[in-house]
């Protein structure tokens, strides 16, 4: 695979003229620039453009954030889904307070050294490395994978280690002269603006190195996987309310939405026996659910989609359930304050829809 002069050239001044402007853009700050690539990874970049500025307001540099409760960073996240990204930025963080060889410099400069920070992987270290640092080390997204398949009809999934190696290398070998950071936001943004899933190659400003283009094949690439079936998974959420305050229970800070609050509540996978695990679950949690259902809502995540039947419920005595990790009584204030999961709020907006809660308590 060879990525020529002429192409790279091609490529760097249509980005001069194309690229759209973003806060963090033209930033050499490491610190500004890790923010923004941790926010964009599985996030269009108009929502991260909301986000971005509130960060900084808050967590102004890598120390400040390293010495924040994990609760807080939840909560300024929220919204921005997957939050395994701002556990793995808070420990990041702080792995590089605890490393860092000075308090204005903190940072690693190189690729290699990027990797060894929790919560870094390739496409991270490439791009702050590169953009902060002029280091030569290329990013791979799922943009410029698009863009490579084309260019070079690629047969093998582009998922592939070794297919990623390849294109690594070669990608590598083709800064020439140019600032790397700013070759690397070139492909992607070709690939976020251009060489889209329903590209414009009448304007691509590299077609003519393109094999796809050439073949008039440019639908055919990336080599497309079958699509599996997003499963539904269903289960119950259990509303108890004591003097206008609901319970919240805090989930394990690893795992699936870890260190979020949501209502007692279980999800179950499809060949569980709904009926006999609804009565286990309130019989165990001494809760008694009205008989009828407040509402069923739905809330999809990437792997599958979740029903939840919503209840209003009673509770005998006091919660006791390991599987959370804490519990409160929160009043509506409170409860806006902690970081929830997106189930969460969409329970809390019905009830206000419905006239469980006063409306003005919920908004």
């Amino acid at each position: 695979m060879d990525l020529p002069f002429p192409l790279i050239k091609k490529l760097m001044r249509w980005f001069e003229q194309r690229r759209r402007e973003m806060p963090w853009r033209g930033s050499e700050d490491p610190y500004h620039i890790w923010v923004s690539e941790m926010m964009l990874q599985q996030t269009q970049v108009t929502t991260v453009e909301k986000y971005y500025p509130k960060w900084i307001a808050r967590f102004p540099d890598v120390f400040s954030l390293a010495q924040a409760p994990l609760e807080e960073i939840l909560k300024v996240w929220e919204g921005l889904g997957y939050y395994t990204r701002a556990r793995n930025f808070h420990k990041g963080a702080k792995y590089i307070a605890e490393h860092a060889k000075s308090r204005e410099q903190p940072f690693p400069d190189t690729y290699e050294e990027w990797l060894k920070v929790p919560g870094v992987g390739p496409y991270t270290a490439a791009a702050v490395s590169s953009i902060a640092f002029r280091y030569p080390a290329a990013v791979l997204d799922a943009n410029v994978l698009r863009v490579m398949a084309r260019l070079f009809c690629l047969e093998r999934n582009t998922a592939s280690p070794g297919l990623r190696r390849e294109l690594f290398t070669a990608m590598n070998r083709a800064f020439y002269d140019f600032h790397p950071g700013w070759v690397n936001q070139a492909w992607m943004e070709l690939g976020s603006l251009q060489c889209k899933p329903r590209p414009d190659c009448g304007n691509c400003p590299i077609k003519d190195f393109c094999a796809a283009f050439a073949r008039n094949a440019v639908a055919d690439y990336p080599r497309k996987k079958a699509k599996k079936d997003i499963p539904i998974r269903s289960g119950a959420a259990f509303v108890i309310l004591r003097e206008n305050r609901v319970l919240l229970l805090r989930r394990p800070a690893e795992g699936f939405l870890g260190g979020l609050w949501e209502f007692p509540s279980y999800t179950l996978r499809e060949n569980t026996k709904k009926d006999s695990y609804f009565q286990d679950f309130i019989r165990n949690n001494h809760l008694l659910p009205e008989s009828e259902a407040l509402a069923c809502i739905r809330h999809s995540y990437s792997h599958f989609h979740q029903d939840m039947q919503i209840y209003k419920t009673e509770l005998r005595g006091n919660w006791s359930n390991p599987a959370w990790t804490a519990l409160c009584w929160a009043d509506p204030e409170k409860a806006k304050a902690l970081p929830l999961s997106g189930l969460t709020h969409k329970i809390l907006q019905s009830l206000r829809l419905t006239g469980s809660l006063p409306a003005e308590k919920i908004n």
